[in-house]
């Protein structure tokens, strides 16, 4: 690591310890910008569909990522009672992540208008540039070796092929599902949200 990519790095984390109990409300400020600037686009057929399997995928993603993972990623604050390297997290360190980016791409493409993509695009940038910086630094906090080991291993967003070999299986959580399906509903009074603060703008 270089000496400026060094420095960056723990005001990055900084930054992203201040972000992280608030990703939430930054999630619903876009959400209500959009409602004003967004204007949904019909597409063809097979681009919805194309879509809607972003928004599945991403969905059936963090659904196995957060029941390996466990009910601490919901919380206000960075937490890992346990270093998990099974399931999906075999293959790529931030599978929740990766997958709330895919699910958004769905959605960007669902609704069909270029300001949210640049809505998105935006978002992750300011969550996850500060957001895994910070737990990085807390895994290697905490876990040491272990983690340094893990991460030589698995990359942080870009997925293996295949499984690391060195990973320890984890159990799954079905309320991980039903966390998801909840989601999948507030998924869809946005779209119609959308849709509607369209029609009502004329």
């Amino acid at each position: 690591m270089t000496r400026e990519a060094s420095s960056i790095a723990p005001r990055l984390a900084r930054f992203g310890r201040l972000v992280f109990p608030r990703r939430l409300w930054v999630g619903l400020l876009v959400v209500g910008l959009a409602a004003f600037l967004v204007e949904p686009r019909a597409h063809p057929w097979p681009w919805r569909l194309a879509s809607l399997a972003l928004v599945l995928l991403g969905l059936t993603g963090r659904a196995w990522a957060a029941g390996c993972a466990g009910r601490h990623t919901r919380e206000a604050r960075i937490e890992a009672p346990r270093l998990i390297t099974g399931g999906p997290f075999a293959y790529v360190r931030n599978p929740i992540y990766l997958a709330s980016i895919v699910l958004g791409f769905g959605m960007v493409g669902l609704i069909g208008d270029p300001w949210l993509l640049v809505f998105h695009v935006g978002v992750c940038v300011l969550l996850y540039v500060g957001i895994v910086p910070a737990e990085e630094q807390f895994l290697r906090e905490k876990f040491g070796e272990a983690y340094r080991t893990y991460c030589e291993h698995v990359p942080r967003f870009w997925p293996r092929f295949r499984a690391w070999k060195g990973a320890e299986p984890a159990r799954g959580d079905l309320r991980a599902w039903l966390d998801q399906a909840r989601l999948a509903l507030i998924l869809a009074a946005i779209y119609g949200g959308l849709h509607g603060a369209a029609w009502l703008r004329g």
